[in-house]
């Protein structure tokens, strides 16, 4: 299987919600495999009028639709799942809450991290920052590089999403450490057409994809 693109919208980098829809939309037909709706600013009920309208765009595309934080706005909104940060519901108590067949992701600095977040339930793992960037949250942890992927890839038996910095220049090597997907936020939403920005990322991951022994 290849590596997938995971986007993350992120309203501050928007006009508006409409936007908002207009550039999910966009990644998805460029070939984005799951979109993450992360809003740190909005009242909400701002942020659930969001999350059904990207939920819908996703569904419409097959694609996978992840609420970042708030599992109250992930559920309301019928997403298929929720990323919870260190600072969030821990992954235990949200698995059971939603059950088993709820995708739970969870952020993971460190070997030891994750494989703590994997008996607790975690379905997938992100890890980052792996590149230097501009910070597009404050509390976003100092790039680790690429050996960080490789290194949580190693300690679990779930997908590891790299983020961080990635962008067509680089994803390769991010791939090439054993990411199963690269999370991606400016080199989508910062740039003229987020749609042929998605499917050059994609490019790029298919290209890297090893063939089945």
């Amino acid at each position: 299987m290849s590596p997938y693109l995971y986007a993350i919208i992120d309203p501050s980098y928007v006009a508006d919600a409409d936007e908002a829809v207009d550039v999910t939309r966009a990644v998805l037909r460029g070939g984005a495999s799951v979109v993450q709706l992360r809003d740190k600013t909005s009242t909400t009920r701002q942020m659930l009028a969001l999350a059904e309208r990207l939920q819908a765009a996703c569904a419409g595309h097959n694609s996978t639709f992840i609420v970042n934080d708030r599992l109250d706005v992930a559920l309301a909104c019928g997403a298929d799942g929720v990323h919870l940060g260190p600072d969030d519901l821990p992954v235990a108590q949200a698995r059971e809450v939603v059950g088993d067949d709820f995708i739970i992701g969870g952020s993971a600095g460190t070997p030891q991290v994750a494989r703590n977040l994997a008996d607790e339930g975690a379905d997938y793992l992100g890890v980052g920052a792996i590149f230097e960037a501009r910070q597009s949250k404050p509390d976003a942890s100092p790039a680790r590089g690429v050996e960080a992927i490789a290194a949580v890839v190693a300690e679990v038996d779930i997908p590891v999403v790299a983020i961080g910095g990635i962008n067509i220049s680089n994803a390769a090597e991010v791939v090439a450490q054993g990411a199963s997907g690269v999370a991606v936020i400016r080199a989508l939403l910062d740039v003229d057409d987020p749609g042929e920005a998605a499917r050059r990322l994609v490019e790029v991951l298919n290209s890297e994809a090893q063939p089945e022994p």
